[in-house]
């Protein structure tokens, strides 16, 4: 497998589950994206929640493939953190949306945390 074949690992630092994470967040990227222009009336109802769902439909092998290098606990919240970061930019840079005061402090923290979950020190 080409995954389990890769150097993942700089000293204590993994960066398989950071990337299944963001694998997963782009898709909420993806499917989030959708749902926002469906609301936008950018597509039809019908249609984008079509095209969401199936954006959407790769996202439990994803977490079930991350499971064989990592908890369930830490690959939900390394997903979770992923796609609020992920998410969070594409809502300011591409639908235009703002983020003020102390919610940049949030965004700041959850980068701090997904770089605490790369940490491995028990390993």
């Amino acid at each position: 497998m080409l995954i389990g074949s890769a150097k993942w690992k700089i000293g204590k630092v993994s960066f398989l589950p950071i990337m299944f994470g963001v694998l997963m967040a782009l898709l909420d990227v993806g499917m989030m994206g959708v749902a926002k222009l469906t609301h936008q009336k950018k597509f039809s109802y019908v249609g984008g929640l079509i095209l969401s769902t199936a954006i959407y439909t790769p996202q439990p092998y994803l977490f079930l493939k991350a499971m064989n290098f990592e908890s369930m606990t830490a690959v939900n919240l390394i997903w979770n953190l992923s796609s609020n970061l992920i998410v969070t930019l594409m809502g300011v840079f591409y639908f235009g949306e703002t983020i003020a005061g102390l919610r940049w402090v949030a965004i700041g923290m959850a980068l701090l945390s997904l770089g605490l979950f790369a940490y491995s020190a028990n390993d």
